[in-house]
């Protein structure tokens, strides 16, 4: 039986970690294969406890490589005897790549659910990733790349699984009134990457506050969270009222999607959200905001539930203008929209099919021939160099066209 080191990059509460972790789960129910856990500690330890798998937390969390990750993890994957460790996103996968493959030759697979990767990832390690126009550049800069779009437990994010109680609540909590549209965003305030979209939101639900009844709920916590809370109060301010309130982190998340009229997100959260039946807006950057339906879907299916625009001073225009669609629907229309999104998910992106094709190539990677030690060593020189080069590159942005000549590889910025 193969046993297999699953290494979120963290485990605070977040769509990549929580795949990590309901994958994991659901790939060891085969009792085909033994999975382990290793990840930093955080919110999400008490839900990994309840899994059953075994787990080790870190109290490890800086930026990689990091030489003590590196021997944590080297040790955990001699003591366990580690067949095979699956990393989620850059840093666990760069430290197992020095700790578990170079030094005991341990094969690593790389899951990149980020909406790109950064170049200086080692070529050596394969990589899952989840959009389609993703793997093909992969492949085009010659890596090993397989396509693995986000999972959602659909058993577990379903309407009927939620006490009736429990969306009154989150409602109540929301500050939503009989006759309010309550939109709920739910997902870490992080700097990177959701910054932009929320502020943008919030900017819009203000706009929106005039002409119709809206409430905004931002559900999560973050780095940003001092900057979203200054920008919810002006907003409030200037409706005269108040329109945005955020409610924190949420263990459980699935009574304020469900609360919600509608819904904003973007990767696992969007999926999320349609899995319980929300009719949904993807945000974006650089001012993308669409609402889903069959006309967006084929953009998302090919790129992932995400999208970039040319960036404007028009995005709080165009978030407004989306979720207007969504406003002058009849609640019935909704419910259809909301019920087309949970077929959806639950015929592409069922957590079942997600780790059959995980096992599979589970077994395609500890099938494959092993390097030698000497190529072990050259990956990590290289490696190493890459980092030095990237890191170089971002701070110097006249240099990032230097580095893809050089590598053959993106320079994604990485936090």
């Amino acid at each position: 039986m193969p046993r297999i080191l699953v290494a979120p990059h963290h485990f605070e509460i977040g769509g990549s970690q929580l795949t990590a972790l309901e994958l994991a789960a659901e790939v060891a129910r085969d009792a085909a294969h033994e999975v382990v856990l290793y990840a930093p500690d955080g919110a999400l330890a008490e839900r990994a406890r309840a899994t059953g798998l075994e787990l080790h937390l870190s109290n490890l969390r800086e930026s990689a490589p990091s030489p003590g990750r590196i021997r944590e993890l080297a040790a955990l994957v001699e003591r366990r005897g580690i067949d095979l460790v699956h990393a989620y996103e850059w840093a666990p996968a760069v430290d197992a790549a020095y700790g578990a493959r170079a030094l005991r030759g341990t094969p690593v697979l790389a899951t990149i659910l980020s909406m790109d990767y950064p170049g200086f990832l080692p070529g050596a390690v394969p990589l899952i990733l989840g959009t389609s126009a993703l793997r093909e550049r992969a492949i085009g800069e010659g890596r090993a790349a397989h396509l693995l779009e986000p999972s959602v437990d659909t058993r577990l994010f379903d309407a009927a699984a939620v006490p009736d109680a429990a969306v009154c609540a989150a409602r109540g909590e929301a500050g939503a009134a009989p006759g309010d549209v309550l939109i709920t965003v739910i997902g870490r305030l992080a700097e990177q990457l959701k910054l932009e979209g929320l502020l943008t939101l919030i900017e819009a639900c203000g706009r929106l506050a005039d002409a119709h009844q809206v409430r905004l709920a931002i559900v999560g916590d973050g780095s940003a969270r001092a900057r979203v809370a200054a920008a919810a109060q002006a907003a409030n301010r200037e409706a005269g009222r108040e329109i945005v309130r955020l409610l924190g982190s949420r263990d459980d998340p699935r009574p304020h999607y469900l609360a919600a009229d509608i819904a904003v997100g973007m990767g696992s959260s969007a999926l999320r959200a349609m899995a319980l039946g929300r009719p949904l807006l993807v945000q974006g950057e650089r001012g993308f905001w669409r609402v889903a339906d069959s006309t967006s879907l084929p953009g998302f299916l090919a790129r992932g539930w995400f999208g970039e625009d040319a960036g404007s001073a028009a995005a709080a225009d165009r978030c407004a203008s989306e979720l207007a669609r969504l406003i002058r629907m009849s609640p019935s229309e909704r419910a259809g929209l909301g019920a087309w999104g949970r077929d959806l998910v639950v015929g592409r992106y069922g957590l079942t099919r997600a780790a059959d094709v995980l096992r599979g190539l589970y077994a395609d990677v500890l099938a494959a021939p092993r390097p030698s030690k000497r190529q072990r060593i050259a990956a990590s020189v290289g490696l190493a160099r890459d980092i030095a080069a990237h890191r170089v590159a971002m701070r110097h942005p006249a240099l990032q066209a230097s580095f893809r000549r050089a590598t053959g590889r993106s320079t994604a910025a990485v936090a």
